[in-house]
């Protein structure tokens, strides 16, 4: 009797061992069931945690962007060729950026500057995507050809979004984005 208890001991110690049985293919031997605090997916439903997981600031309106005149890039010297987003066909700027990068916005009664991520007009022209103090800006021009908008200006439709780090959002839709000297 004591012989066959020890046969069964190794058997016993094999079955309960952490390596996968050999018919066990590679996908169900790198499932750590509940490992994480989640479930078994192959079970199907259930309620898997996200204890330890980061939550995201709730979105929330971005600051408006106040207009710009011609006083305030020359104050900054910034005056030169360039492109500006106009909320509207007659509307006043509420961004500018000089072929070199370098541009300016103003939001809560305070000018802030802001850089290109690729500058240069014919980079410039298609859309552009610019950055500083914390808030990006996205200018999304609609394709198609320009508008003549004055002496060598173009004009196209556009969109910009501002966004903020706090999670701020704000959409200027239907604007104009304006490129020349």
């Amino acid at each position: 009797m004591n012989r066959r208890i020890a046969l069964l001991i190794p058997l016993a110690l094999a079955a309960c061992s952490s390596e996968p049985a050999a018919s066990t293919n590679a996908t169900q031997a790198a499932m750590p069931v509940g490992s994480l605090g989640g479930v078994d997916p192959a079970a199907g439903g259930g309620v898997v945690s996200i204890r330890g997981v980061p939550t995201s600031p709730a979105l929330h309106p971005a600051s408006e962007l106040q207009p710009l005149v011609g006083d305030d890039l020359k104050d900054k010297d910034l005056l030169g060729s360039g492109c500006a987003f106009h909320a509207g066909a007659d509307a006043p700027m509420l961004l500018m950026v000089r072929d070199e990068g370098d541009g300016l916005v103003k939001y809560n009664k305070r000018f802030h500057r802001i850089t290109a991520a690729t500058p240069g007009r014919e980079a410039m022209q298609v859309g552009a995507i610019l950055a500083g103090d914390g808030v990006s800006f996205t200018l999304a021009r609609q394709p198609g050809n320009a508008v003549p908008s004055g002496g060598s200006s173009r004009a196209w439709p556009a969109t910009l979004t501002m966004r903020t780090a706090d999670s701020g959002e704000r959409i200027y839709r239907e604007g104009r984005w304006e490129c020349g000297s």
